[in-house]
């Protein structure tokens, strides 16, 4: 990174807030503005782009914008720049005066107000004024949570010292970091937060596992012991562990549950000095299975108001984990897979208007988009209903094909001969960052998260689409004779299907997610489904033998054209589809090689080559 000198603007701020002093505690959250006692600093001098912002004014250093409700305010530091060059934008606090023998606790609240694009910091302090080669490094941040995290650092090493703490944004060519309430003290209780890593799902087991993680976002804390709280009864498991202001913990119980219920629980700790704290509450759902949920999306690139409920879907995917999966149906753009969305598929749930959220393709709850995003009590819903029947699966990549092999079980019988009671399957591609698909947009609240702030048009280089189907063939038509037609509580049934890959629909070359459906097909509503990552290999799908040839390449010339060549000098045709499968460019491959002209196209294209029966496939960017 090129570090330029101070400006004197920079310069002339630096001398007017370099007496300011406070004592401890210090306490700042930002909404009555930037305070003049802050001190801002653009180092790097490289330009904010005001074209990658809307609602809210760019600065080259930290300014202050509104965050999460009206009147709630952090400050910001904007990184999307006009030069390929990492931010050294500095926010420094006035001078704090840190009492001898204290043990002194920075504490502050962080986000990348964009999910795709998670900004990068360090967090610095001096002892000897404002100058930044006066500063040390107390920690750095790669990537910093598209959720508000609370983190803190111990100070201790600083006591009878007067400091200043530095936050310094160095992303490169990312979004908007948020920092708010930094605090400086000593804080008189203990303070953890607390992450689930267990599921929120049982079958009719006599005990699940519960398990998470702590950190300690309060002053040091011996921990003499994690319990388990529950409706029968607590767990206690001792431990001698002493936590430092930003160190974790883990636990793992084994709860005893009650079947067909909500099991509720607590986690607490023990300290040394003979206090208690709650520090989490959760629950597990037990019925006959355990549930996996479907949230299906309906969506669009071409509708303004279909971001307005991204960050609800991060939202559920962070809250859940593993016990959601998330497929995001579009409707009618370049990223449509027609199985899925049509009038066979989501296009029959997904009826009037978009955005609309369901889970489980359910006919128990009202889809018709009344509540706009379906997001009022419909997840919790979602959760509570019973799981009459359990889907598991392994799959693995052969050639332009997926082998699946899932396992189906049931809770009670059922008559099947009609065939309602099927199992489908669906090829997700688990991101599209192709950067050649802008998405329209017309959020302008605080709820809408980033997208408050991004252009009205978002520029394909700023989006990525997750969870797109790709292959849905079976998925809502289900896989004739998959099942018996008597259905026996208790039996396992195997079922091996060869899911294909295709060629015109597969948007990227590294990680697809297999998901197994088992429904009643009349009412296309989920019993359970499973999801399987898929490390995708293009080179396995390649032209096999062509006339003695191993394969065929596919390259990309300066000028915009492509150069096709086969073995042997083989013949075929090599031909250009847009991604939702336009032929827009053919040329003959005589003797072995051709040029296809592809001037004027700009974006992801596929390319495919047939020769003798077989075909290569290949994606690329013009």
């Amino acid at each position: 990174m090129i570090k330029k000198a101070l400006t004197a603007v920079a310069a002339a701020t630096i001398a007017s807030s370099a007496a300011a002093q406070v004592d401890m505690p210090f306490h700042e959250d930002f909404d009555g503005g930037m305070p003049a006692t802050f001190t801002t600093m653009d180092r790097d001098e490289n330009p904010i782009s005001p074209v990658y912002y809307k609602g809210v004014q760019p600065s080259p250093s930290w300014t202050v914008g509104e965050i999460s409700s009206e009147g709630n305010n952090a400050a910001f530091s904007f990184s999307r720049s006009t030069f390929d060059m990492e931010q050294d934008n500095w926010l420094i606090t006035p001078a704090i005066k840190l009492p001898e023998g204290s043990e002194p606790v920075l504490r502050w609240a962080a986000r990348s107000v964009a999910e795709s694009f998670p900004e990068d910091y360090k967090v610095m302090v001096s002892a000897s004024g404002t100058e930044p080669s006066a500063f040390t490094e107390l920690a750095s941040v790669a990537g910093e949570r598209y959720f508000w995290t609370e983190r803190a650092l111990s100070l201790a090493d600083y006591a009878g010292q007067t400091v200043n703490i530095a936050f310094v944004c160095t992303s490169l060519n990312k979004f908007i970091l948020a920092i708010d309430d930094i605090y400086v003290g000593e804080p008189q209780g203990y303070s953890f937060t607390a992450k689930t890593t267990s599921s929120h799902f049982a079958g009719t087991e006599a005990t699940a596992p519960v398990s998470g993680i702590l950190t300690n976002t309060g002053r040091k804390a011996t921990v003499a012991a994690v319990c388990l709280n529950t409706a029968s009864g607590s767990t206690t498991k001792q431990c001698d562990l002493t936590l430092q202001p930003g160190d974790t913990m883990s636990y793992a119980f084994n709860m005893p549950i009650e079947p067909h219920s909500v099991n509720r629980y607590t986690v607490s700790l023990r300290f040394a000095d003979g206090a208690d704290s709650t520090v989490h509450a959760d629950s597990v759902v037990a019925s006959y299975f355990p549930r996996t949920l479907v949230l299906d999306e309906g969506t669009g690139n071409w509708c303004a108001t279909c971001p307005s409920m991204m960050p609800y879907l991060a939202e559920v995917k962070e809250r859940m984990g593993s016990d959601v999966i998330v497929i995001s149906t579009h409707i009618t753009d370049p990223l449509t897979c027609k199985d899925y969305s049509s009038q066979d598929g989501m296009g029959y749930v997904f009826q009037g208007s978009i955005p609309v959220f369901t889970y489980n393709r359910s006919e128990s709850y009202d889809y018709k988009n009344y509540d706009v995003y379906h997001t009022d009590g419909f997840l919790e819903r979602a959760m509570l209903l019973p799981t009459y029947a359990m889907i598991t699966a392994t799959a693995e990549q052969q050639g332009a094909e997926v082998a699946i092999k899932a396992n189906v079980q049931f809770a009670k019988d059922y008559d099947n001969r009609r065939g309602y009671y099927t199992v489908g399957f669906a090829l997700i591609d688990n991101a599209y960052e192709q950067h050649d698909i802008p998405q329209k947009n017309n959020c302008t609240t605080v709820s809408d998260e980033e997208y408050r702030y991004m252009p009205v048009a978002i520029p394909g280089e700023m989006m990525v689409y997750r969870d797109l189907p790709i292959e849905a063939s079976t998925a809502f038509a289900g896989i004739e004779g998959s099942l018996p037609e008597e259905i026996k509580a208790g039996e396992t049934y195997t079922v091996d299907y060869r899911l294909p890959i295709p060629d015109s629909l597969t948007y990227g070359d590294d990680e697809l997610t297999v998901v197994g459906f088992v429904f009643q097909k009349r009412s296309y509503e989920l019993l359970n489904a499973t999801a399987v990552p898929l490390t995708y290999d293009r080179q396995a799908v390649g032209i096999g033998s062509v006339a003695a040839a191993s394969g065929a390449t596919i390259s990309r010339r300066a000028d915009g054209s492509l150069a096709v060549a086969l073995p042997g000098g083989a013949e075929g045709v090599a031909s250009v589809y847009s991604l939702d499968g336009r032929l827009v460019r053919q040329a003959a491959v005589g003797g072995g090689s051709a040029t296809v002209d592809c001037r004027g196209l700009k974006g992801c294209y596929v390319v495919k080559v047939a020769a003798g029966g077989s075909e290569a496939v290949a994606k690329v960017v013009l």
